[in-house]
């Protein structure tokens, strides 16, 4: 997992807060903020990068703990190279192809492979030459390199897919510069959101890192914080919100009025409902207009 930012992960803590039947919304409707909560807005504008980097590392740590909520399908074999110490920048083909290799000696034969990374630009060459089909991922307050590539193996009969995740964490635009923080009124944080703003062309852009709530909250609480992020944004001036996420698609599509812009992997994540059951969730990409 990406060490200090919920970057291609996303945020996915929501979802659990939103169950039973779901309504596809575009026109959001302010819900009262819930008893007992205060909501805190910050941005560059307001705040030190020093605060900021705290907000974002402690909402991080509250999505991890929420992330456990959640597994992986057993038919996805989940890898993020070391890119510190190892050779996966300056050998992704020959890399993957000794994963897959360890792998099969291991049971697990792969027949399809799916990179996600903010490395795009410097590792295309290479894997197209190997036959990597590959597509852009468009955020504009996002890592301009962001990057889906994909490629089939030659495992016959192999049911498997290989998911690689590779973030250059120290890029600046995953630096937070705008949070939310959700507080009790004890001044516990209970909950919020980090990401970033910029601008192209003109237009201003906004890129959500991680969006989470601590449990115990009233049913709601997770629809109402998105509402306030879509409302801090703007009156911020953004024209767009983007995200990844793992296990959120639904909850932000239906209560939210985001829309899915790509599909990574289906079926990436697994959760056990206790009204339904199992339930399964794609990696998506997703965006919201404002």
């Amino acid at each position: 997992m990406p060490k200090k930012f919920a970057f291609l992960v996303g945020p996915t803590s929501l979802a659990g807060y939103e169950t039973g039947p779901t309504n596809t919304r575009t026109d959001i409707v302010a819900h009262i903020m819930p008893q007992g909560l205060n909501l805190i807005r910050k941005t560059s504008n307001s705040a030190s990068q020093d605060d900021l980097d705290q907000a974002a590392g402690k909402l991080f740590a509250m999505f991890i703990e929420r992330e456990k909520e959640f597994g992986f399908n057993p038919a996805i074999t989940v890898n993020y190279p070391d890119l510190a110490e190892g050779d996966f920048l300056t050998d992704p083909v020959g890399h993957i192809n000794r994963l897959v290799t360890a792998l099969a000696k291991d049971g697990e034969p792969i027949d399809r492979i799916v990179l996600l990374t903010t490395f795009g630009a410097r590792l295309a060459s290479p894997l197209a030459a190997a036959g990597y089909a590959s597509e852009a991922i468009n955020w504009p307050a996002g890592p301009d390199e962001t990057t889906w590539f994909q490629h089939q193996t030659a495992a016959g009969g192999a049911v498997r897919t290989l998911y690689l995740e590779a973030v250059d964490e120290a890029d600046p635009k995953i630096r937070p510069n705008f949070a939310l923080e959700l507080n009790d009124a004890d001044g516990k944080l209970r909950g919020g959101a980090c990401g970033s703003l910029h601008e192209r062309d003109g237009a201003r852009y906004a890129y959500l890192a991680t969006m989470t709530l601590d449990t115990g909250l009233p049913a709601g609480t997770g629809q109402w914080l998105g509402e306030a992020l879509i409302e801090f944004m703007r009156d911020e001036g953004v024209k767009a919100i983007h995200l990844g996420t793992q296990t959120a698609g639904p909850f932000y599509r239906d209560k939210l009025g985001f829309r899915i812009t790509h599909t990574v992997l289906p079926a990436l994540r697994i959760r056990n409902d206790p009204k339904v059951g199992e339930v399964t969730t794609d990696l998506v990409m997703m965006e919201r207009l404002i």
